[in-house]
């Protein structure tokens, strides 16, 4: 099987967060400060596919890390993204976005047309912030 967050999930971006069956990982593309995905570990397609149980944990994870995107990032909303068309593997993206974005807007984002520009400390220190809230 060649799946990217079977083989390889770190290669997607910086793991901000993991436990036995989830991971939080920040995007590599930097389409918005903050883009980062929740990566369920086991190969499925679809939250319909976990247990209670695990469909349950999955959410709390979101729930998380959401919070900490949208309090690092001073952001208005999340915009939630669960496609699997690329990579056919349960994983959300969250985009942190301003209420101001018009649907152009956050489409831009979504197709990662635009890219948030920041320096390494900037990042760096913007990682261990996120870091520190997730645990």
């Amino acid at each position: 099987m060649t799946c990217l967050f079977c083989n390889e999930p770190r290669t997607a971006g910086e793991v901000l967060f993991e436990d036995a069956r989830v991971l939080v990982v920040l995007h590599e593309d930097w389409a918005v400060r903050g883009h980062a995905m929740v990566v369920w570990k086991g190969h499925v397609e679809n939250v319909a596919s976990l247990t209670i149980d695990d469909a349950l944990h999955f959410a709390a994870v979101h729930h998380r890390a959401e919070r900490a995107l949208l309090a690092v990032t001073r952001a208005d909303r999340a915009i939630l993204l669960k496609l699997g068309i690329a990579t056919p593997h349960l994983h959300l993206h969250i985009y942190p976005v301003s209420a101001a974005l018009d649907r152009a807007a956050v489409m831009e984002i979504i197709e990662a047309r635009v890219r948030d520009a920041m320096d390494e400390r900037g990042r760096q220190a913007f990682v261990n912030e996120l870091r520190e809230r997730l645990t």
